[in-house]
Order: C-alpha cells, then structure tokens, then sequence
C-alpha cells in the first residue's frame, strides 16, 4: 500500500486516475475540475500534451492553478514520449531537466518515468525523487505487442531495481490469450515482486483488464473525461467506469 495525501492505493478496489491532456493552460484547468466532479480517485497530468510543455516557468504556472483546482485531489505528472504513445519528441536532457525542475516545486504527488528513459538518466534524479518522498511509478509501454511472460518479468524486476513504488505495464493485445495471459501473470507476479501493479491490456480486445484489478491485484486504472479524451486504446469513460467497478467491488451493497 502506497498513501499519496489521503489516498491509499492498494487497498480496496482499483483506484480510478483520470489523465488530462489538454493542450493549453485553460484546457486543462477545466478537466481538473470536470475529474474532481466526476469522482476521480487521482488526476495524471499528460504534460506531453501540453503546447509549452518546454517552457519550465509555463508548466509550473500551470502547476499551481491545477493543484487550485483539483483541491487536494493528488496529482500524478508524466511526461510520455513519443516511444510509448506520446505526443511530443523530447530529447534525455530535456526529459533529464524537466523532472529535475518539477520534483523539487512541491506540486506533485507522484511521478511517471518510463523505464526505457531510467538508465539514460544520472542515477542522482531518481535518488533526489526518492529523497523527496514522491511516489515512483516506472513504466513500459507496448503498442505493437503482448510480449512473452519472461520479458514481461525481467521489465518489472527492472522497474523494482530502479527503486518503483508501482510497476506499469500497458501492453496491447494481439488475441484473446494475450489479454489472459496478461492477467495471470499480473495475478502471480507478487512471487517475483514486491511492489504494487498497474498493469492494462489496452483497445477495446483488452477492455476487461480495466475492470478487473480486484481478481488480479492492478491497484489502479485509467478513465477518461470522455470517449474523445482518451488518451490510450481502450480506456472508459471515467463515470462509465466508476459505475462498474463500484458494482463489481460490491460498494453499491454496502
């Protein structure tokens, strides 16, 4: 279990994240509002997405109004590359001093960074992120393929190596199995791991594992605002979403 201000995530059904992804600052100060009345447990703010996303005084300006608005909702910033389903190339120094700048602003509650980005990182940004006590989430993103379980295995060892609170995997499915074979091994990777699980089989084929982390330990999932928000294949509507998951965790009965 991770607490990130009053949320703890790990325990109790999946907790809902929302992503924004809006391209200007106005933009995005309205869906932080829009998730907050939506119910969302947690926002992710897809920086990547954002138009002055270079410009280091813009994004921690924007920072400011968006933890305004979201009210001690917690904030998850993620810069996703272009690799793995981002909008915007960036560079590793870019990558390097974005975060270096962010983590020290006190605007964030937890980070993503992408474990293909980690070993071209100086070894003293994850310390510092460490240090700071920002949750990690380390990540793999792959939009071609489910691949093997032992690849799969390897990834989430690297990600605890690297010092991960959460190890992401989001992976897309070429059939059936893999979207099965994608929930067992999330569902017994607590013999190789210790840390807690996101993981997502993504399109419409890899819907259910969106909605299955109660069966399968995946402590969090992503909803979008709305169908045309989505920021990766696959991902539900967040009011659609919650309505599910509180009937399958039983909430609805309580």
């Amino acid at each position: 279990m991770v607490q990130v201000k009053k949320l703890t995530i790990g325990t109790g059904r999946p907790k809902i994240c929302v992503p924004m992804t809006g391209e200007t600052r106005e933009e995005l100060l309205r869906e932080a509002i829009l998730a907050k009345e939506a119910g969302a447990d947690l926002v992710e703010w897809r920086v990547d997405c954002y138009k002055e996303v270079f410009q280091q005084d813009q994004v921690i300006e924007t920072l400011v109004l968006i933890q305004e608005m979201l009210d001690g909702l917690p904030l998850l910033f993620t810069f996703r590359t272009v690799e793995e389903g981002g909008k915007q190339d960036i560079s590793i120094r870019e990558y390097h001093d974005l975060y270096q700048a962010i983590i020290h602003t006190g605007l964030i509650d937890m980070i993503d960074l992408e474990l293909f980005k980690i070993e071209s990182l100086e070894k003293g940004l994850l310390e510092e992120i460490k240090r700071l006590g920002i949750p990690m989430i380390i990540s793999s993103h792959d939009f071609k393929e489910t691949p093997a379980d032992p690849v799969l295995l390897y990834r989430l060892n690297m990600m605890e190596h690297f010092g991960a609170d959460f190890g992401k995997l989001a992976v897309m499915p070429n059939n059936e199995r893999d979207v099965l074979r994608l929930m067992e091994l999330t569902r017994r990777a607590g013999a190789f791991v210790s840390m807690p699980l996101i993981t997502m089989s993504m399109g419409e084929l890899g819907m259910v594992t969106r909605l299955s982390g109660h069966l399968t330990g995946s402590v969090m999932t992503f909803g979008a605002l709305t169908t045309e928000k989505a920021s990766a294949p696959g991902q539900i509507p967040i009011k659609e979403l919650k309505q599910i998951l509180t009937t399958l965790n039983g909430e609805n009965r309580i």
